[in-house]
C-alpha cells in the first residue's frame, strides 16, 4: 500500500507533559484500500512488542500523549493512529466502526507486524472489540477501557443521543460539562486537551462517529474472542459506567476486569500511572 510521509518530531514540542522526557515520534500517512489517508505515528523499537492505541471521540492520537512518553522504555513499540474523521486523518461521508477496525488491520499489515496488541479507550474500545472479532488472527491481546460493548437499555441510548444532540445544537454545553468532570489540578491537562482537540476537529465527522456508536452492538459476537483480555473502567462516572463494563467483560470467556479507582474517560490521561501499570502487568504476563 502506497502513501508514506516520514516526518521526525519531538513528542514533548506537541503537548504540556514531561517536556523534559522526549521520545522520538514517527509520523507517517498511509492510503488504504478505501482511499482514506491514515495518519499514524510509531515510538519505540520495531523489534519490541507492538501495541496499537486507539483514541476517543473528538480526540486525535495524542489522547495518548501519557504513553508515547512512558512505554516504550517498557519494550513496546507502539502504533497510534488518528482515526477516520478524527486528527488530520480523512474526513468521511460515512463513519463505520467496522471501516475503522479494517484500517488497523491494514496498518498493522503495511508494517509488517502480523499480530499486536489492541488498546483502545472510549470510542477505541469499541473499535478495538471490533478488530477482535473481524481480524482474530491479528489480535496478540486486546485491552478495552472506559467502553461498552452495546447501546441497549433506555438509559444508555438516552445518553448517546444526549450527547450527539449536545454536540449538534450546544457544543458550548459539552465544554462546560467537561470543566465540572475534569475538576482539579490532577485533571487540568485532560481538560485542556479536551478544549484544543475539540476547537480544531470538523463537528460534522464527531456527529457521524457518535450516531455510529448509539448504533453499535457487538456483545452477541465476543464470546468467540480467543485474545487474552482486559477490560478496565474508572470509577469516575459511577455504577452506570461500570456497569457498561463489567457487561463487555462478563460477555468475553476469562476476561480480567479491574475498576481504577480515581480513574473516568479517558482513564489513560486521569490516572495515567495507575492505568500503564495494569496494562503493562497485562500485556508482559505469559
Amino acid at each position: 500500500m502506497a502513501g508514506n510521509n516520514n516526518i521526525q518530531t519531538d513528542i514533548a514540542k506537541k503537548g504540556s507533559y514531561q517536556k523534559n522526557n522526549k521520545q522520538k515520534e514517527d509520523t507517517m500517512k498511509l492510503r488504504t484500500t478505501d482511499n482514506i489517508d491514515l495518519h499514524y505515528s510509531t515510538f519505540g523499537e520495531r523489534k519490541d512488542t507492538p501495541v496499537v492505541l486507539i483514541h476517543g471521540l473528538g480526540a486525535d492520537r495524542y489522547m495518548w500523549e501519557p504513553q508515547m512518553i512512558s512505554l516504550p522504555g517498557e519494550g513496546l513499540f507502539l502504533i497510534v493512529p488518528d482515526m477516520r474523521g478524527h486528527g488530520n486523518t480523512s474526513k468521511v461521508n460515512t463513519f463505520s466502526i467496522k471501516d475503522c477496525a479494517r484500517d488497523i488491520s491494514q496498518l498493522l499489515y503495511h508494517l509488517d507486524c502480523p499480530r499486536a496488541v489492541i488498546t483502545g479507550v472510549s470510542m477505541g474500545g469499541v473499535i478495538a472489540q471490533q478488530f477482535a472479532c473481524d481480524f482474530p488472527d491479528q489480535t496478540e491481546k486486546l485491552v478495552v477501557a472506559d467502553s461498552f460493548s452495546e447501546v441497549a437499555s433506555f438509559s444508555e441510548k438516552t445518553g448517546g443521543w444526549m450527547q450527539w444532540l449536545t454536540i449538534r445544537l450546544a457544543p458550548g454545553m459539552l465544554i462546560k460539562s467537561m470543566k465540572k468532570v475534569y475538576q482539579g489540578p490532577e485533571k487540568k491537562d485532560t481538560l485542556r486537551y479536551f478544549r484544543e482537540s475539540l476547537a480544531k476537529q470538523d463537528k460534522k465527522q464527531i456527529l457521524k462517529a457518535r450516531a455510529a456508536l448509539n448504533r453499535f452492538q457487538i456483545t452477541d459476537r465476543l464470546e468467540a474472542i480467543e485474545a487474552p483480555t482486559l477490560v478496565l473502567v474508572g470509577d469516575g462516572f459511577g455504577t452506570f459506567a461500570i456497569r457498561m463494563a463489567q457487561k463487555t467483560a462478563r460477555a468475553i470467556a476469562g476476561a480480567d476486569f479491574h475498576v481504577l479507582q480515581g480513574g473516568l474517560d479517558p482513564s489513560n490521561m486521569v490516572v495515567q500511572e495507575t492505568f500503564d501499570r495494569e496494562m503493562l502487568k497485562f500485556i508482559k504476563q505469559g
